[in-house]
């Protein structure tokens, strides 16, 4: 789990460090005078560091390509409800009260399955199998040949599309906790700057307040799952 080491929002902290260095370009020899690390590659590194943060646009990148794969999911997953309330029509015509049958293809237990992807998944892996063993019957009771067929190919696009997201979720999680390392590892540097303010601008109090960092904000205090 990462955490933020900042009691306010990415935004709030990365205003401050815009401003900051902002500020540290005309003081920048004042600082280097108090503390010869604090100097011009010091202040390069500093903007590097706040430019980068604020070009990856935080997790609405990531959260938008999230969207799309849950899309694809939702929509394979429609697709699949849609084509047994198909098939169920035939299974029904090739197989009156043969409930075991009927229990094969799902009929009497598809609504535990319809809305919850892994078994949707599982039943639609199992679904091709079960065709496939009783294609013959079906055909006769006059089932298009392109519905019996089409199982598979729906089967392996859920598969993928929940691959996809699942996938999606975890690189998601590991970019947000490096993202949030970067962040916390900006926010030691401008606590340091703040730090040697006071003593840069011990007796320039309006000058201290120019590198103070912004005001707490609880809902910046986010954690990442790993």
């Amino acid at each position: 789990m990462s955490r933020r080491n900042y009691p306010y929002s990415d935004s709030s902290l990365l205003e401050w460090g815009d401003t900051t260095a902002e500020h540290l370009k005309a003081d920048i020899k004042a600082f280097s005078a108090f503390d010869k690390k604090l100097n011009q590659d010091f202040l390069t590194t500093l903007e590097k560091m706040v430019d980068n943060a604020l070009a990856e646009g935080g997790d609405n990148i990531n959260l938008a390509q999230l969207r799309q794969k849950t899309e694809v999911v939702e929509e394979a997953m429609q697709a699949c409800q849609k084509y047994f309330k198909r098939l169920k029509y035939w299974v029904l015509d090739a197989f009156p009260g043969k409930k075991a049958i009927q229990k094969q293809f799902g009929i009497g237990g598809f609504t535990k399955i319809k809305d919850n992807q892994t078994k949707m998944i599982q039943y639609m892996e199992g679904l091709k199998d079960t065709i496939k063993q009783y294609y013959i019957e079906l055909e006769k009771a006059g089932a298009p040949a392109e519905l019996l067929d089409q199982s598979q190919v729906l089967a392996e696009t859920l598969r993928v599309a929940n691959k996809e997201q699942e996938q999606k979720k975890g690189t998601r999680t590991v970019d947000t906790a490096d993202r949030v390392e970067r962040l916390n590892n900006l926010h030691a540097i401008l606590r340091k700057i703040n730090a040697a303010a006071d003593n840069v601008f011990e007796d320039q109090a309006a000058k201290r307040e120019l590198y103070r960092p912004p005001s707490r904000n609880t809902s910046g205090n986010d954690t990442i799952e790993e």
